[in-house]
């Protein structure tokens, strides 16, 4: 009891702070701050500064156009500040220096993937409109529906956090699945949950100047794969909450074998928050990308995705390649971490296999251009996706400029 008090005064405090801070501020319309940090996980102590999602497309589609708009980007690494400063980007602070917090403080809209500690400390946005893109699409639990799975908590603490939780002012959707996975999850209301499609898949259908940045090692050897002519397969896995190690297949000797003789070559992509990072020997069957390269200016010069439950399997179907699913621990994920909010099966369009044997017979099939699942991925992807034009940019800006017209 003496815990379920505490919590209900810190909740109680950061409740009166914030909106002492909306009282004192004076937001300008004009002016949208963003960020990027890794999130604190039990394996990595510390958060540090990406440069990907949708923030960063957001950052490199409209901040270098001639608008009456200030875009700003907080960003605590020296090196990405000064690379980003050098190809002419303007408006880019420090967190804790004093053009950081002045603009976290005027700024009217806050943009992140993840939460407002993507931009600094969550008591400054009090006033602001915060904008929550989340950095996938969402097909497995979050927030309050996660809470129901692997993040068990004591009845009182449950009942204490929805009744003082600080929702975020509005969530990006791509369609009416993630409408009713942010209701419930974050308790929005669903006009807080505009279906406008994320701006990351934006460099799916398009070439956008600077999306390689930070990533031109990664990006560099792709091409160089693409030009000798090999069939190039990426591996990507969900986070497991569990720090459960599932990659330890791609060092297999079989697996190299099949790829040499036949000219093909795995791109592996783990994820940077996983507990395990995988020592592999680079060859030209086996590429190990850096953990913080943003995937998505690759995606489209790949010819297969491999992968379990990671939400790059919805996003892969704007590419509209093969897709392997290789989900060999689905009852314990379902169990003991996030699970879906709907039965993952009704996510999949391809193969479904098991072991390394049925792995590598579906690389084959892919190999030798056997493609018979078209139609299913066409009909999820449009199930998925509302808007499959490349202009998800365009659409959220205008959808801010709509919201400064009814203030």
């Amino acid at each position: 009891m003496l815990k379920a008090i505490k919590f209900f005064i810190i909740k109680i405090t950061y409740i009166l702070l914030k909106k002492i801070v909306s009282l004192i501020t004076i937001r300008n319309k004009q002016i949208i701050i963003m960020g990027l940090r890794a999130p604190i996980t039990k394996w990595n102590n510390s958060s540090k500064d990406y440069f990907m999602h949708n923030t960063k497309y957001m950052f490199l589609k409209l901040s270098k156009q001639n608008t009456d708009y200030k875009f700003v980007y907080l960003c605590d690494n020296e090196n990405m500040q000064a690379e980003l400063l050098k190809r002419g980007f303007k408006n880019i602070f420090t967190r804790k220096s004093l053009k950081g917090i002045y603009y976290a403080l005027r700024a009217k809209y806050w943009l992140y993937d993840d939460s407002k500690i993507d931009i600094i400390n969550p008591l400054l946005s009090g006033g602001a409109i915060c904008i929550n893109f989340w950095h996938g699409t969402s097909w497995k639990r979050i927030g309050f529906t996660a809470n129901e799975n692997h993040m068990k908590r004591n009845k009182i603490f449950q009942k204490i956090e929805k009744l003082l939780y600080d929702k975020d002012s509005y969530m990006i959707a791509n369609n009416d699945y993630e409408v009713n996975i942010y209701t419930n999850g974050y308790l929005l209301d669903i006009e807080h949950t505009p279906i406008l499609c994320s701006p990351r898949l934006d460099v799916l259908f398009n070439d956008i100047p600077d999306s390689t940045i930070f990533m031109e090692e990664d990006f560099s050897k792709i091409k160089y794969f693409k030009s000798c002519g090999k069939k190039i397969f990426i591996y990507m896995p969900t986070f497991r909450d569990t720090g459960k190690d599932i990659s330890g297949w791609i060092k297999s000797n079989k697996l190299r074998t099949f790829l040499k003789n036949n000219n093909s070559v795995l791109i592996c992509k783990l994820h940077f928050a996983d507990k395990n990072a995988i020592s592999l020997e680079q060859t030209d069957e086996i590429y190990k990308m850096n953990g913080i390269s943003d995937m998505y200016p690759i995606l489209k010069y790949t010819d297969a995705l491999i992968t379990d439950y990671s939400s790059i399997a919805l996003d892969y179907l704007l590419v509209n390649k093969p897709i392997i699913y290789f989900p060999i621990d689905l009852e314990e994920y379902q169990e003991k971490c996030r699970g879906f909010f709907v039965p993952y099966d009704e996510f999949v369009a391809g193969d479904k296999v098991y072991s390394e044997d049925e792995l590598i017979n579906s690389m084959q099939k892919i190999i030798n251009e056997e493609d018979n699942y078209k139609e299913c991925r066409k009909e999820l992807r449009d199930k998925m996706f509302k808007y499959q034009d490349g202009k998800n940019c365009e659409r959220f800006f205008n959808f801010i400029k709509e919201l400064n017209n009814k203030r």
